[in-house]
């Protein structure tokens, strides 16, 4: 068993130590968050009322598909229920709410010209 002769400088020592270990955790959670942080702004959009009607008028504008980097995840699965609403409903309140949320999401389909709120009766 070996015995310390300074039991202060031991545990100044093992407080140093701590303290490393600390700020490298530190440091490396912070790399994480940064790396985090990069990821969700170099990805692609998240899902929101705004981002779908960005992505849709990219659609339009480019007269087809959207780039990868530009496309919303869900918009089109909500433009599909619109689609569907106003096909099946065609008149009445139900349609005309089907329009509505079609207006707020921007929604156009893909088409040769894109299909558009118009041209299903919005």
């Amino acid at each position: 068993v070996t015995v310390c002769p300074n039991p202060s400088a031991a545990s100044q020592l093992a407080a140093q130590r701590s303290l490393r270990a600390m700020a490298l955790s530190s440091v490396r959670f912070l790399a994480v968050i940064a790396v985090l942080l990069g990821v969700a702004e170099a990805g692609p959009s998240h899902f929101s009322v705004e981002n779908c009607q960005g992505m849709y008028e990219t659609m339009n504008k480019l007269g087809g598909p959207v780039p990868p980097s530009e496309f919303v995840e869900g918009c089109n699965d909500v433009c599909a229920k619109v689609k569907g609403l106003k096909e099946y409903w065609q008149s009445g309140e139900m349609a005309s709410f089907a329009c509505e949320e079609g207006k707020k999401y921007g929604c156009i389909w893909e088409g040769t010209p894109p299909v558009t709120l118009t041209n299903i009766g919005c």
